[in-house]
């Protein structure tokens, strides 16, 4: 894990909300302008989901996400693809994203 990584976990009672099932969510706060699109960490949020079905434990769900400080507009000259498809890599944006990405995560 990267030493910047924040992880947040929730785990539901077996009583409780949820039924008993712990989601994991791993949050990387970083400017991402000298990251190309297919870097390692920004294809992370599909490399954890391929770990998360090797577990095979239907209670458990992995996700990870990108907290940017750099602008989606950045980006978007950069790497050709709109803020769309960056949020269908799990890519938020700290600044514009400010009033909805902690909900965004845990949705």
């Amino acid at each position: 894990m990267p030493p910047r990584t924040i992880l947040l976990a929730t785990e539901a009672a077996s009583e409780g909300i949820e039924g008993g099932k712990q989601r994991v969510i791993f949050v990387d706060p970083k400017g991402i302008r000298n990251l190309g699109k297919d870097d390692p960490k920004i294809q992370f949020h599909d490399t954890i989901k391929d770990i998360e079905h090797r577990l095979g434990d239907a209670t458990v769900s992995l996700s990870s996400f990108i907290v940017s400080n750099t602008p989606s507009h950045t980006m978007q000259l950069h790497w050709g693809i709109g803020k769309a498809d960056m949020r269908s890599r799990n890519i938020l944006f700290q600044d514009e994203d400010k009033g909805s990405y902690v909900k965004s995560m845990l949705e």
